[in-house]
């Protein structure tokens, strides 16, 4: 299947902004509200879905299932030239299992910006694995101008720059033995959320031919260490991580995973151990790999995930689902493009 990149931003495109998982918790709605007036003040032709809310809607889903499901339909029927998921939370698998060929052939006509953050991941990666459709792993519309770095996702999104490059002096490879490869590793990225990347596959029966195509971005937020090796074993059965070409590791609320793992196993206190829980979970997987002379290079970064609030507005690296991927020896992240058309 030829890969599909959306058409570029511009101030005649119609963006559509819909609520497919949680409502806005009060304490954004001022940041809601001021991305949703710099929108319309640069692109006039941008509309927010409303909900129609009935008594026994649960109120952590910004509406019911069948309600959001019409949303993002009607939206996607109305030509949506940019689709923005309004905000994170949980309830987008519940909608977007229910995409049917007849959305994704008006998908395939409409080429949409599509982009989204934690739970809209799952939107994002089942658009590429079901029609290739390049997708942006960036902030929901909540958050579209909080980082400092926003500026790059318009670029990219409006055809101004086809190359997005990052690296941090915090950047490390984790595996094998804290060494980088000899050279760069070239593949496709995909992933975002982890635990929405396991219920995508499993919600929507998500199998690829291979994955060994497949550089792998994952990030996640409140997990501890039994949900983690849970989701962890999901992912090996499936072969993921036998025979991706990466993983690169973003913020895993390593805090968490301590105070669990010091709860279940008092032995391994170690703090330092908290940034390689996810090798010792696969421990296994990359043994074999090193023994077949085909190791599994996970590199960990610091600006993809969940940021702490306490520490600040800070650069959010923009992941374009579907795009080339290099890894480089000393840890650059770089994408190349073009990303849309």
């Amino acid at each position: 299947m030829q890969i599909l990149l959306p058409k570029k931003l511009n101030t005649d495109s119609k963006i559509h902004l819909v609520p497919i998982s949680s409502p806005v918790q009060k304490s954004d709605a001022e940041l809601f509200a001021d991305a949703v007036k710099r929108l319309k003040e640069a692109y006039p032709h941008t509309k927010v879905f409303d909900i129609q809310h009935k008594n026994l809607d649960p109120r952590y889903l910004a509406g019911s299932e069948n309600e959001r499901l019409r949303i993002l339909k009607r939206a996607i029927r109305e030509g949506a030239n940019w689709l923005i998921p309004i905000y994170g939370g949980t309830g987008c698998a519940d909608v977007v299992r229910y995409i049917r060929k007849e959305d994704l052939a008006l998908i395939r006509k409409y080429r949409p910006i599509v982009n989204g953050f934690s739970d809209a991941t799952f939107l994002l990666n089942f658009l590429w694995f079901k029609i290739k459709l390049v997708t942006f792993h960036f902030s929901n519309a909540c958050g579209l101008f909080y980082y400092t770095n926003h500026e790059d996702f318009f670029d990219a999104i409006s055809g101004k720059i086809t190359t997005l490059s990052y690296h941090r002096p915090e950047y490390s490879w984790l595996t094998p033995n804290n060494t980088g490869p000899s050279e760069p590793i070239v593949g496709t990225a995909i992933g975002g959320n982890l635990g929405t990347f396991r219920d995508l596959l499993d919600i929507c029966q998500i199998k690829p031919r291979s994955w060994e195509d497949y550089i792998l971005f994952v990030e996640d937020i409140d997990l501890d260490m039994e949900d983690l090796h849970r989701i962890i074993i999901s992912l090996d059965q499936k072969g993921v991580f036998m025979h991706v070409k990466a993983v690169v590791l973003g913020l895993m609320n390593e805090k968490s995973f301590r105070k669990s793992w010091m709860q279940l196993n008092r032995t391994f206190t170690n703090e330092s151990m908290a940034d390689h829980m996810f090798e010792y979970l696969i421990s296994d997987v990359i043994e074999e790999r090193t023994e077949d002379r085909d190791p599994l290079y996970i590199l960990k970064v610091n600006d993809f995930g969940h940021e702490d609030p306490a520490h600040g507005a800070k650069d959010q690296m923009v992941i374009p689902i579907g795009a080339q991927t290099t890894l480089h020896p000393d840890g650059t992240i770089e994408f190349k493009g073009p990303f849309v058309e």
